[in-house]
């Protein structure tokens, strides 16, 4: 039950931060097609300006993806490894009493 917990609050962590993302992805299209429409360098420069600093944001967001990927890839490999110490006791307790 605790890796279906776990599993459960890794799931709504990225769907969180998946949320997150399209904030700075909708701010920078839509920047990006005012300045397209102005078509001034000015406003490319600033919609560039803009561009860059949503996307140190989306940087950060994918790096928090990472790590909840990370811990729940450790979290199921150590599950993964518990699992076989017990069968292996399992199996050892069988070959004692067979």
């Amino acid at each position: 039950m605790g890796q279906q917990t776990s599993c459960g609050d890794s799931m709504r962590q990225m769907g969180r931060l998946l949320h997150d993302l399209c904030q700075p992805l909708t701010t920078m299209q839509c920047r990006l097609e005012m300045a397209t429409l102005a078509g001034t360098e000015q406003d490319y420069r600033e919609a560039v300006e803009l561009g860059l600093a949503e996307c140190a944001r989306l940087a950060a967001v994918v790096g928090s993806m990472r790590e909840i990927v990370r811990a729940a890839a450790t979290r199921a490999e150590a599950d993964w490894s518990d699992d076989g110490r017990l069968l292996g006791d399992r199996f050892r307790d069988n070959l004692r009493e067979g």
